[in-house]
């Protein structure tokens, strides 16, 4: 019975600390280069990745990333369904 009661007080307590310990505001911090503009602003050589998918004996595109790691994940994921899948390198004209 006593052990209850002192686990169910630690408990209590714990629960309370964690709860007043949380931060009531959201802290805003500038923002990343982001997925548009992997390099940051005015980066001369940008380019997107296309991922292509082998479907009845021709390419169709199964979508565009920005970054090369997220096309490579995709293309990956596709090779694991048993699909033939490359990337190819779209380059942006600004």
């Amino acid at each position: 019975m006593m052990r209850k009661l002192i686990l169910t007080a630690v408990v209590a307590t714990g629960t309370a600390v964690g709860l007043t310990n949380t931060p009531a505001t959201a802290s805003a911090q500038p923002p990343l280069p982001g997925r548009h503009e992997p390099h940051g602003p005015g980066f001369p050589d940008q380019h997107d990745y296309a991922v292509l998918v082998r479907h009845h004996g021709h390419w169709d595109r199964y979508r565009v990333f920005d970054d090369r790691d997220d096309a490579q994940r995709a293309m990956w994921r596709l090779e694991r369904q048993g699909r033939d899948a490359r990337i190819e390198v779209v380059h942006r004209h600004r």
